[in-house]
């Protein structure tokens, strides 16, 4: 078993191997910071909120997906089955395969044989210097468009000291380098390792009161706004704090304006509300998950631009 950031000699002994584990690398992305910009997806994520946009970012090991829809074990004759030693996979009644989640070793083999992509493995461990390869083939777009490499999960702070060496070779490179937060991290630890080598920081708020933070994202949000509160106000670091727009949960009056009025008890004149998706359902499906949450629709635009209203007209300067 792998710890989230690891680290050991090569067969030589003369460099060191880092590693780090992540579900996805996504080019030419324009919502994740300026210009065009290459997103790394890092597994591992404290929070557990019941509308997770990535549920595939949450756990801290590689995962089996399994969509039904593309399965069909008599064109392949349950192969998979037949490359699965644990007996992770078994052939229901109506012809589809049940995967077992708990007794998945993350072998691959049933995902090799699979010819329709119905099993697939989310999350791999790869090598920091061929991490930052991927990404700096797209250089030429950054400097073009004054883009950069955003870090994203899960939760990138999960692997502070992996991340940090990446975001440092890509400083060396000229980089513009940007992560998405959801800010529950060690500050002592990012201060060391990653806030030296950042651009910009997306943090989200997602709801002001402690309780309700308890309730729906699993943890306290005390933590979340210290550090938003020290990378205000210790850093000259470019902070965009954004506020995910979950109908009846972080879309309530109360909450906007809680959040509205901290940002103005810093002084902060910016924001960024994100409408909800639902598109996360599918995949909590596929990883074979679940949620209390169970909206499945976009948002109106006049739910929209009630949030708009709420939230801005709270402060003339956010």
């Amino acid at each position: 078993m792998h710890s989230l950031y690891e680290q050991e000699s090569n067969t030589s002994g003369s460099n060191e191997i880092k590693r780090g584990l992540i579900f996805d690398i996504k080019r030419d992305c324009s919502e994740d910071g300026p210009g065009i910009r290459t997103t790394v997806f890092f597994k591992g994520c404290p929070l557990s909120c019941i509308w997770c946009q990535n549920p595939e970012g949450g756990s801290k090991q590689p995962q089996l997906s399994y969509q039904k829809s593309l399965c069909d074990p008599d064109a392949c004759e349950t192969a998979c089955i037949k490359a699965c030693d644990d007996n992770c996979l078994q052939l229901t009644t109506r012809n589809k395969i049940r995967v077992d989640h708990n007794a998945c070793i993350h072998c691959n083999k049933c995902v090799e044989v699979c010819p329709t992509h119905a099993l697939e493995t989310v999350g791999y461990w790869i090598d920091l210097d061929e991490l930052v390869y991927r990404v700096c083939i797209d250089k030429p777009f950054f400097n073009a468009t004054g883009g950069g490499v955003t870090l994203s999960g899960g939760e990138v702070t999960q692997q502070m000291e992996f991340a940090g060496e990446f975001l440092r070779e890509l400083k060396k490179q000229g980089i513009h380098t940007a992560i998405e937060t959801s800010g529950f991290f060690n500050y002592r630890k990012f201060k060391e390792y990653m806030l030296p080598y950042l651009d910009l920081v997306y943090f989200d708020l997602k709801l002001i009161d402690n309780s309700e933070s308890r309730k729906y994202t699993g943890q306290s949000n005390t933590l979340i706004k210290e550090n938003f509160k020290h990378l205000i106000e210790e850093t000259g670091l470019t902070v965009v704090p954004r506020i995910p727009l979950i109908p009846d949960i972080t879309t309530t009056k109360e909450n906007l304006n809680g959040i509205a009025d901290f940002l103005r008890s810093l002084s902060v004149d910016n924001a960024t509300l994100l409408p909800y998706n639902p598109m996360w359902q599918d995949k909590m499906e596929k990883l074979e998950m679940h949620s209390d949450y169970k909206r499945k629709t976009l948002m109106t635009e006049q739910e929209k631009n009630n949030c708009i209203i709420e939230f801005f007209n709270k402060s003339d300067h956010v």
